[in-house]
């Protein structure tokens, strides 16, 4: 998988493509933080398709709302905190922590242990959630990574991935962390699309 080709689904080369990274993900932060105010209906939870939903954080308080959209796995990728357990399965939702630094990468073999525990729940009819803080980066990159394993072409499912949600900005790292787990996942002797 080319890096490059990755880079150039959002990619603006020079000073004008950094700036509007940077604004981009800045507008995704402020836009995070103004769902957690008292009040706020709206869930930061992106609708990718009838299987996958990526996006941020949610407070126990809400967890109701995601089994109302047919939830029934959560992987959970932030190392800053981690979704109650017990309060998932209280309503038949299961949940997969693997603690990622902001602004950082899963693994590879984080991203393969995610892709092996979502598969199986998926092919049983399983709606999927993956999710960090922001739902900026480690989130969509976990569900981008399910997405690959499932067949998709790795620059085609993230185009569609950021049509459902905006704010899905993968910084370089992240990006060079997708392309290392499709080449991972083809060298398992899998399809890469």
């Amino acid at each position: 998988m080319s890096f490059t080709l990755l880079r150039d689904v959002h990619h603006v080369p020079g000073v004008k493509g950094w700036v509007r990274k940077q604004v981009l993900r800045s507008v995704a932060r402020v836009v995070e933080w103004t769902t957690k105010l008292p009040g706020r209906r709206e869930l930061n939870v992106s609708r990718v398709g009838d299987w996958l939903h990526v996006g941020g954080s949610v407070p126990p308080a809400r967890y109701a709302e995601l089994k109302a959209r047919g939830i029934t796995a959560v992987i959970d990728l932030r190392a800053e905190r981690v979704d109650d357990a017990k309060a998932l399965a209280a309503l038949g939702i299961e949940l997969l922590n693997l603690p990622v630094t902001d602004r950082y990468p899963p693994s590879v073999d984080q991203l393969l242990a995610g892709v092996e525990w979502a598969l199986p729940r998926l092919q049983r009819g399983g709606v999927l959630y993956t999710h960090c803080e922001h739902g900026v980066g480690r989130g969509p990159l976990m569900g981008l990574a399910v997405m690959v394993a499932r067949g998709w072409d790795a620059p085609t499912a993230y185009r569609e991935l950021r049509k459902a949600r905006w704010q899905c900005t993968l910084n370089d790292r992240q990006l060079q962390g997708l392309a290392d787990f499709v080449t991972a996942w083809a060298a398992r002797g899998h399809k890469a699309a």
